[in-house]
């Protein structure tokens, strides 16, 4: 039952709002002893790792009804079958679902009790470590079947474990997420600034450490974003296919809004977008691109915006620096990898 997963996804914090009240509505109609048991041994299955036959799963469920019933504010027991109206239903369902939590955890304490010991000294997994240097982009391929984009400048570090314990990445730069779905590890990249949840979706994360700002863009699916210095459950943003979070690295302040794909993405498909972006950062962006260095003389370079077509399709830097010179106001000249261009407005 899809309800299951949710209530497991609740306990790992992946859900929505809506979602929330989903799940209050299953758990306070429809829990009864047969779905009690399968959701208890759904959950100590995922878990642990210890002898779950060793529980009395008959007296577990009849005191998680019992708690679900006191916390509702009424006496229960036989299944739930009347449809009950809650008030505050979001608010609630933290409440009941927190006392199946405490069971479950209790429950897992006496079968990992019974355990034998564990070694006190973890053994750190190795790391894995890919970097794409100026002027390149790659792609990997990732033993759970995902797919990650490197653009220039952008390195991804995960343990020797990724797809069998867990699915963590760390990021620096940018990359294109294609995460293959696993309902028991969901996909977590985890920048400076920012850490994104996912199961099986599509998105972006740019988290450069020279830029000002941090984003994520989500092309399909659906993840969870937390802010990196603030991971709390009480600050988190779930974005929807073609929604976008922009966080201001100075003030920690972040907004979300639509966008457009071509605009944001087109750097996975090789191709270059500087519609409505600032000089300076299409400076920043093209010394990645093409691995050279860009002076500027002059002043004014905050204030020129490239109000072309913006969409480079694989073409060399002098094509695309006469283009944009004859656009904002600026001559260039070439020097193998040293550039200087010259603000003539």
């Amino acid at each position: 039952m899809e309800d299951k997963n949710l209530i497991y996804h609740f306990l790992k914090e992946d859900c929505s709002p809506e979602e929330l009240d989903q799940l209050h509505e299953w758990l306070i109609s429809d829990l009864d002893e047969e779905t009690t048991n399968e959701l208890l041994k759904s959950l100590w299955k995922k878990t642990h790792d210890g002898n779950i036959h060793d529980i009395d799963e008959s007296k577990l469920t009849a005191n998680i009804r019992k708690e679900i019933a006191a916390k509702n504010g009424f006496n229960q027991t036989k299944p739930i079958k009347k449809r009950i109206i809650v008030r505050n239903r979001r608010n609630n369902s933290w409440v009941i679902i927190t006392a199946i939590l405490a069971l479950v955890i209790t429950a897992g304490y006496f079968i990992t009790s019974n355990s034998q010991e564990v070694d006190p000294s973890p053994v750190l997994a190795e790391q894995i470590e890919k970097n794409t240097p100026r002027g390149h982009r790659s792609t990997i391929n990732l033993r759970d079947g995902s797919r990650v984009v490197l653009n220039s400048e952008t390195k991804i570090t995960y343990d020797e474990n990724f797809g069998i314990d867990n699915r963590r990445i760390h990021l620096e730069g940018e990359a294109f997420f294609e995460v293959a779905r696993d309902e028991d590890l969901p996909f977590v990249v985890i920048s400076k600034n920012l850490i994104t949840r996912a199961l099986g979706t599509s998105f972006n994360v740019r988290d450069y450490g020279d830029e000002d700002s941090a984003s994520i863009a989500l092309a399909t699916g659906k993840v969870k974003v937390k802010r990196s210095q603030n991971p709390t459950n009480k600050f988190k943003i779930f974005l929807n296919p073609n929604e976008q979070v922009v966080l201001n690295k100075a003030s920690q302040k972040w907004s979300k809004s639509s966008f457009r794909p071509e605009r944001v993405l087109s750097w996975k498909d090789n191709n270059l977008n500087f519609k409505e972006m600032s000089l300076a950062r299409i400076i920043k962006t093209l010394e990645r691109w093409y691995d050279v260095n860009i002076e500027v003389k002059g002043q004014g370079i905050e204030k020129l915006t490239y109000e072309g077509t913006g969409s480079f399709e694989k073409q060399s830097l002098e094509n695309i620096l006469n283009t944009l010179g004859y656009t904002m106001g600026f001559e260039s000249t070439i020097n193998e990898k040293q550039i200087m261009i010259k603000l003539t407005n």
